[in-house]
């Protein structure tokens, strides 16, 4: 079992942000997942403390965003590019938003690179942070170089899963391409929402079953 979330954003400025990591850790205990994949914005009030929490149970994969604790969250977030087997399935992902910002930008040199590099290796779940363009689930999203080289990495990669964070869209954000499907959380202290994955996908928000799919 996995078990997806994103833009938690544990901060300090409300009491629900401080709890964001005990309530990821409740739900962890409650599900026991194998792996826990974080599609980026853990938030800067993360500390080594919270990452120690999560990694006595249960693996991590993790991709960083653009909201981060920066001094810590490299140290816990895999190689842009970096294949995992999980069982048969194959996991990689690619951190931050495509642009030149110091923290986490990744040049769209470097990441058509990472791209060229994956397009062959049949892709099972692809991570990012950054979202592609896709203006029929997010109607005010703004077409640019960085949407339009995600947009373009999906397509070459091809994979049966893209989960995603960064867009301000409600609990959950779903769409099938030819080949693929994408998925977006917020597990934010606003809607508390995630993801499981096994047999099927299933969205949850606050312990409610919400929405799901085969792969």
């Amino acid at each position: 079992m996995i078990l997806f979330i994103s833009d938690l954003h544990k901060s300090l400025n409300s009491i629900e942000e401080m709890e964001s990591v005990k309530w990821l850790l409740d739900i962890l205990d409650d599900l026991k997942p194998d792996y826990l994949i974080g599609a980026g914005d853990w938030g800067e009030g993360m500390t080594i403390d919270d990452f120690s929490n999560i990694l006595s149970r249960t693996r991590l994969i993790a991709v960083y965003g653009n909201h981060e604790n920066f001094s810590i969250i490299k140290s816990f977030s895999i190689r842009d590019g970096q294949i995992i087997r999980v069982g048969k399935m194959r996991i990689t992902g690619i951190n931050g938003l495509i642009g030149d910002n110091k923290n986490y930008g990744i040049h769209p040199d470097k990441f058509l690179k990472i791209i060229s590099k994956l397009k062959d290796k049949d892709i099972d779940i692809l991570i990012s942070h950054q979202p592609p363009y896709l203006p029929e689930i997010y109607p005010k999203m703004r077409y640019n170089e960085a949407t339009e080289l995600m947009l373009q990495a999906v397509e070459q990669i091809k994979p049966k899963l893209h989960l995603n964070g960064h867009m301000t869209a409600g609990c959950y954000s779903y769409y099938e391409f030819e080949w693929g499907k994408y998925l977006r959380v917020d597990s934010s202290s606003k809607f508390r929402c995630y993801a499981v994955i096994d047999e099927k996908v299933t969205v949850y928000q606050r312990g409610e079953e919400i929405f799901s799919f085969s792969l």
